[in-house]
């Protein structure tokens, strides 16, 4: 079982293969036994944890909800702890030190010991590094930590990217499939050897991978995206997820030509000939979806989709068919279209244009 198009998505299964049976177990029954899930991330974390933790048959409250009862979590905690009776904390974070998980972490640790230990929280946390601050909250009665490494060295040139990916590629995707996993378990009633049983997603995903970047949707797609154009990606729901995924590797690798990756909404630019639209869709019949894309059609925009079956979307675009069950599609749209950026980036690299991981990392940290 090997991802021939793709090699760095074979990284990413055996990092999760070689994850601790027991440090799952223990974040898995927080899981379950909670009424209220709080997820905390930045950036593609955050993403992979939306997505993953999608239709989770849970309540789930995050920072940004109106209804959430306080500017900070600290502010929040206490009036919280009079609405549900257990309240998991689930952190990505693949250094540990990313600004607002760990931040949020700090208050929530204050919080509870503020109490004597004595509270309904626990703090479950997803990172490549045990000895962070966020990975030694598991030092703590309350918290819990799952190790999943990351790549092992960074690409000495854009050559490396296939194998290494981009940055946090490998972290990135294998944290989304390791919570995807953990909500079905949930949903079903599943235990950790479910969760780590993955040998047939994967199966699947490398099949579907190799397929789509040997498809004439997807070779056409680096080809527009390539070109001096601004590209905006968009969704609805758990694809808008998806389609932010996808947008914050992109504007890496576009403004470092001048030109830039949108999400689709308010702040994306009025359309102009020779731009990409790539939308995300499961059902292919969303009307909200359709009329974007039919507007974009008029102003000269090439227009794309990845939709899980055939449909409205599918016939009006460039479209490809990712076949999955129901459950599965937003997790494997995310894999399938991660290799994207690194397409283009050997695109560039074979018209002289050559971006070295440092300069993608420039616009990564003014950016995010």
């Amino acid at each position: 079982m090997y991802c021939k198009k793709a090699p760095y998505l074979n990284r990413v299964y055996r990092n999760l293969r070689s994850i601790k049976k027991n440090q799952v177990e223990k974040i898995l029954r927080n899981l379950k036994t909670s009424n209220c899930i709080i997820p905390i991330g930045e950036g593609r974390s955050k993403c992979a944890l939306y997505i993953g933790l999608g239709r989770i048959n849970k309540i789930v409250k995050t920072l940004g909800d109106l209804d959430f009862p306080g500017n900070t979590i600290y502010e929040a905690a206490e009036e919280l702890e009079k609405r549900y009776k257990k309240i998991a904390i689930f952190v990505n974070s693949g250094s540990g030190e990313t600004l607002i998980p760990k931040k949020t972490v700090q208050e929530i640790t204050r919080y509870i010991e503020s109490k004597g230990n004595k509270s309904n929280y626990t703090i479950n946390a997803i990172t490549s590094n045990l000895f962070s601050s966020i990975g030694l909250i598991r030092e703590k009665d309350f918290g819990f930590v799952i190790e999943l490494k990351g790549r092992k060295s960074e690409p000495k040139s854009e050559k490396e990217y296939p194998k290494l990916g981009i940055m946090n590629d490998i972290y990135e995707l294998g944290s989304l499939m390791l919570t995807h996993r953990l909500k079905l378990a949930v949903n079903y009633d599943r235990d950790c050897n479910f969760v780590l049983d993955i040998n047939e997603d994967f199966k699947n995903i490398f099949k579907i991978v190799d397929d789509f970047m040997d498809s004439e949707v997807y070779l056409d797609l680096v080809d527009a995206v390539e070109r001096r154009s601004h590209v905006t990606v968009g969704g609805l729901g758990i694809a808008k997820e998806v389609a932010m995924m996808t947008v914050i590797r992109l504007q890496h690798v576009k403004r470092s030509v001048g030109d830039e990756a949108y999400l689709s909404g308010p702040l994306a630019p009025h359309p102009r000939a020779g731009d990409v639209l790539l939308l995300i869709s499961r059902s292919g019949e969303n009307e909200p979806l359709i009329n974007w894309c039919n507007q974009m059609k008029k102003s000269g925009v090439q227009v794309y989709s990845i939709v899980g079956k055939e449909s409205t979307l599918s016939s009006i675009t460039k479209s490809y068919v990712l076949r999955c069950s129901y459950e599965n599609f937003y997790c494997y749209a995310a894999y399938v279209l991660s290799p994207l950026p690194l397409s283009v980036v050997e695109k560039l690299a074979t018209h002289g244009l050559k971006l070295p991981e440092y300069i993608l990392r420039w616009y990564h940290s003014v950016t995010q």
